[in-house]
């Protein structure tokens, strides 16, 4: 199974779940690696899941860990160093139990590593955010529900020109949210669908009338189906406090 990025959860805290029902000590993993990725510049990043487990996180930024903590979008983080986004770590981790991690789990575990091992301290607080809605365009939606059986996976390629993400059994709002980070702003999904759904999206960054690959938003109307709609409303934010580079294995 592999997790992509997306997803949305006042006071001041500095750990999630400090004080769990029963008294019991927040999930951690049991044995974590964590090293500055080898691979080359433009390579692919992916998060996989295994039985046993174990996640393994290749070539991804400290960003997406925090989306993973939180589970929220990158418009809902503020503050912190620069390198959060351009620092890329590879990481391997096992919780020593024998089924796969399930999302809701992998959200307090990776809080717990991020703490222990960045050491990250923050604080929550609501603020007024453009938020992108798609909805579905005239014409309906042109993507297929998933077959039966298959597991939930999104892999992006390409480069500065072009990227092209291949989506298997994915939500609405896991592409939400992964479009929302693309956007670097919030994105709530509207569109009222609530299967799963396998489909494939190209796109490049430049949006001039002329280019020859379609802006994200265009590429959404027109290859998915989806108009995106924008408006203002209140949201909850991650203020960081201070984060550091991640502490030796």
């Amino acid at each position: 199974m592999r997790f992509t990025h997306a997803g949305i959860l006042c006071g001041v805290v500095t750990l999630l779940m400090s004080n769990p029902a029963g008294g019991q000590s927040p999930p951690s993993f049991e044995v974590v690696s964590i090293r500055p990725t080898a691979a080359a510049a433009g390579a692919g990043t992916s998060v996989d899941l295994f039985e046993g487990g174990r996640v393994r996180i290749v070539n991804e930024p400290v960003r997406l860990l925090l989306r993973m903590a939180f589970q929220m979008q990158d418009a809902q983080i503020a503050g912190g160093p620069a390198w959060l986004d351009t620092g890329r770590y590879d990481i391997e981790a096992k919780t020593g139990s024998p089924e796969k991690i399930s999302r809701d789990r992998m959200g307090p575990l990776m809080l717990d590593l991020l703490t222990e091992r960045f050491p990250l301290k923050f604080h929550r607080e609501t603020r007024e955010l453009t938020v992108g809605a798609p909805v579905v365009a005239a014409g309906g939606p042109k993507f297929k529900v998933k077959a039966e059986g298959e597991s939930n996976a999104m892999n992006t390629t390409g480069g500065s020109t072009k990227s092209r993400l291949t989506a298997t059994a994915v939500s609405m709002e896991l592409l939400a949210g992964y479009v929302g980070n693309r956007l670097g702003r919030m994105v709530v999904d509207k569109t009222g669908l609530s299967e799963s759904y396998d489909f494939v999206l190209e796109w490049g960054p430049d949006e001039s009338a002329d280019s020859v690959v379609p802006s994200l938003i265009t590429a959404l109307r027109d290859q998915l189906g989806l108009r995106l709609e924008t408006r203002k409303r209140p949201v909850e934010v991650l203020a960081i406090d201070s984060i550091g580079r991640p502490t030796e294995n």
